[in-house]
């Protein structure tokens, strides 16, 4: 090694021959003139081999040749690197027919003492192509977001030999342990509980035997059981290869979809009514609960798959069919407030009916979802019902013509009232007095309201207050009530019991009740006699 200062600049210059020495590659120095000037020993046993790769250049004595060869570009190179034109380059050699070239010539410009030289090195493509399909896939199982880890059997007859010796960050990861701290470790002292669940013994036979395996481990854990998928297979005589990923979470959802599913199951088949889905190809079932079954006659899981012409008469198939590809072409729910089914076990039957058509999930095709109820019953109670209340609507009207004939309201006169009562009062006629008596103001506008209890053979406390509260909610309608023909035992009876009449004014007869009401209107009576005069 020698160095060359100059004027602005220090050149650092290497032997080639201590370099090519170094070199693991088959490797050769040349001159500018093509003479040898250097190779080292792995070249010589390359040439000296079989299977040598063919070089662009003649040996011939002690000097190399460059006669004209298919690879004039290649030759063209390796000339610039002796003349200095290029300081570096790389050249594939021909392969010899079995595929694609297994070696490249990579030349370096150099110089032996001060004089201008190429070294030229030979590169096994072949062991550079493996070396980067290893790379390119230490990459990949660098990126998996599943956890890799190798194994190798130190003991082929001992499993507690069974060593870490490659993890990847996502196993990393999972386990949240660094790989530092157990690769070189044993499975047994890096986690001594995977032996309780079999799994050094199980990789050690995988190893042994040369099979394959995929499997779910369930590990325990402080905070609970974690649940793995895994895939294991050997790699050489004594290594393992496992696969795995944390489907804890996973197992869970499912475990709790799998829980709704089958309340959900529960109560479709436990539902009061007849339910089915059909798919839109050819309208077959897909789900049916245990009533729709039960109408009509069928085990569980019978009717799956089958049409409804598989089991009702041609011609009504035919019709439901084309009512329900007519919902499915609609595109929105129908309802059908009665239909008529027939039940192998019940008969003819009414039902109320709704389609619903639904998308399948993704996009893939349509289902047709369908709900009766069974009505039959209620329709028959209804019908009852609805022939039942006619007599019962006959006898209300009778009832209400009976209660406005037994309390009457008569305009005499345009603001005048009279309500007659006849017959014994009670209770009952008392509190329908005062609704008929306010119907009857608001209806005739009346401002005077006589009431004639000429006909009236008894009173008591009831009836007298239910008097004075009708009259009352007269007075609240602006209409001035009146008392008129009460007989000496009536007014014996009131006396007798103390019933207050309050501000009530009462008459003799309804001819004075009916004149003192003209006076308050401003009304005056005059005998015929006295208008002549």
């Amino acid at each position: 090694m020698q160095t060359a200062a100059g004027d602005d600049e220090e050149t650092l210059c290497i032997d080639p021959r201590s370099l090519i020495e170094a070199l693991d590659d088959p490797a050769l120095v040349i001159d500018a003139r093509g003479a040898i000037r250097c190779k080292n020993e792995p070249l010589e046993r390359l040439l000296a081999g079989p299977g040598a790769p063919i070089l662009p250049l003649s040996p011939e004595g002690d000097r190399v040749l460059l006669p004209p060869s298919p690879a004039a570009v290649d030759l063209a190179r390796i000339q610039a690197l002796l003349s200095g034109e290029i300081d570096r380059a790389e050249i594939e050699l021909p392969d010899d027919g079995s595929g694609a070239p297994r070696w490249a010539l990579r030349g370096l410009s150099c110089s032996i003492g001060g004089g201008r030289c190429a070294l030229l090195r030979l590169i096994d493509l072949g062991e550079r192509r493996a070396r980067e399909h290893q790379r390119r896939c230490a990459q990949v199982i660098a990126s998996m977001q599943l956890g890799c880890t190798f194994l190798t059997l130190d003991d082929p007859a001992d499993d507690r030999s069974l060593r870490y010796i490659y993890r990847n960050p996502a196993a990393e990861r999972i386990s949240s342990r660094p790989t530092a701290a157990i690769v070189g470790q044993t499975m047994d002292e890096s986690v001594p509980s995977l032996r309780r669940v079999g799994l050094p013994q199980r990789y050690a036979e995988q190893i042994r035997g040369g099979r394959a395996a995929e499997g779910e481990v369930v590990l325990p854990a402080e905070e609970g059981s974690r649940v793995f998928t895994t895939w294991s297979f050997p790699l050489g005589e004594r290594c393992l290869a496992v696969l795995y990923e944390d489907v804890t979470q996973r197992r869970a959802t499912e475990a709790s979809l799998e829980g709704t599913r089958v309340l959900l199951d529960a109560i479709i088949d436990n539902l009061p009514l007849l339910l089915f889905v059909k798919e839109e190809a050819e309208l077959r079932y897909v789900r049916v609960n245990r009533s729709f079954e039960e109408f009509h006659g069928y085990a569980p899981g019978e009717l799956i798959g089958k049409r409804v012409a598989d089991y009702l008469p041609k011609e009504l198939a035919a019709r439901i069919d084309a009512e329900s590809r007519a919902v499915l072409a609609g595109g929105v729910p129908v309802e059908m407030p009665e239909i008529h089914v027939s039940s192998s076990r019940l008969g003819p039957r009414i039902g109320h009916a709704r389609w619903i058509p639904m998308e399948a999930a993704e996009g893939k095709g349509r289902y047709l979802l369908g709900i009766i109820e069974d009505i039959t019953e209620r329709k028959k109670i209804d019908d009852a019902k609805r022939h039942e209340a006619i007599p019962l609507e006959t006898q209300r009207r009778l009832v209400e013509l009976i209660q406005e004939l037994s309390t009457p309201s008569i305009p005499i006169h345009p603001g005048i009232l009279v309500v007659p009562l006849v017959g014994q009062m009670d209770s009952s006629r008392g509190a329908q007095l005062m609704e008929s008596l306010v119907r009857a103001v608001e209806r005739h506008q009346a401002e005077f309201v006589i009431i004639d209890i000429t006909g009236v053979t008894s009173v008591d406390t009831a009836v007298a207050s239910h008097l004075v509260q009708a009259t009352r909610a007269a007075q609240l309608l602006g209409a001035e009530c009146s008392v008129v023909g009460a007989s000496p035992g009536v007014a014996r009876t009131v006396i007798d019991l103390g019933i207050e009449l309050g501000q009530l004014s009462t008459h003799r007869d309804l001819q004075a009740g009916f004149r003192s009401a003209l006076a308050r209107k401003g009304y005056r009576i005059t005998p015929r006699a006295a208008r002549r005069a």
